[in-house]
């Protein structure tokens, strides 16, 4: 792949369709979890994003139902939220909005706690699997929150589960019942999910920024990749995507 030598560039195409960009998927919340260290990193890894075109980003601190207490994290969340809210009034910034990433847990579909979850209190819910869960129970509770709870799931990170036990399974699933899915920016620059990524790449795709230096955002840049290899078609699907996303959710 050749890059300019200076800032990295869209094709005409791209930046004429670029007036709202989101990223369904970051860690930015300062102090959370795995993500931003403290308000500075978080502060830094918004200016990226601003820097790439992202005009809007959900934060989607991870949550553990089996090791964490609700309230607790509600009010862990709210508190890392408020203080970043307040350290980016009136700068040039990308829209904040809360979200969480879930780990899947059995009955989640039953559950009517989950909806304190879903991306800006909207019936969207970014869903992450762990390396055993793939199976029939996976496919019930994903139908569950679809028919009983009116919630629809976005499978995070999609590319990284393909040496799980049952992937081929889950990829049938997602095609069959038109599951949304989503794939990491980065995924498209690491060689041990490029390829992978690059054919999932007709589904969802968000950044999953955790720090400036581990795991930052490449969305300008897998969009370019995606432009290049694959065609211009598919990179402005996705800009179309997440502006019909954000009006859904916003």
């Amino acid at each position: 792949m050749i890059l300019n030598a200076g800032d990295l560039w869209l094709p005409h195409i791209l930046q004429d369709v670029i007036q709202i960009l989101l990223d369904i998927h970051s860690h930015i919340l300062p102090g959370v979890d795995d993500g931003a260290k403290n308000t500075e990193e978080s502060l830094e890894i918004l200016r990226m994003m601003k820097s790439q075109g992202i005009t809007d980003v959900i934060a989607t601190p991870h949550f553990y139902a089996m090791s964490e207490n609700l309230e607790n994290y509600q009010k862990k969340i709210s508190a890392a939220y408020n203080i970043l809210t307040e350290a980016i009034k009136g700068a040039d910034m990308p829209r904040i909005y809360i979200g969480s990433e879930v780990l899947y847990y059995r009955y989640i579909g039953k559950s009517d706690s989950v909806f304190n979850f879903c991306l800006n209190n909207s019936n969207y819910l970014l869903l992450e699997l762990s390396d055993n869960s793939i199976g029939s129970e996976l496919f019930d509770d994903i139908n569950e929150l679809r028919g009983n709870l009116g919630i629809t799931p976005i499978i995070a990170h999609l590319e990284r589960y393909y040496k799980f036990y049952g992937y081929k399974k889950l990829l049938k699933f997602i095609s069959e019942n038109g599951i949304l899915a989503q794939v990491n920016a980065s995924s498209l620059f690491s060689q041990g999910y490029s390829k992978i990524a690059e054919k999932l790449i007709k589904n969802q795709l968000g950044t999953d920024a955790h720090s400036p230096d581990k795991r930052p955002p490449m969305m300008k840049q897998a969009l370019e990749v995606i432009a290049k290899k694959i065609g211009t078609e598919y990179a402005s699907g996705f800009i179309r995507n997440s502006q019909t996303l954000l009006e859904q959710i916003g």
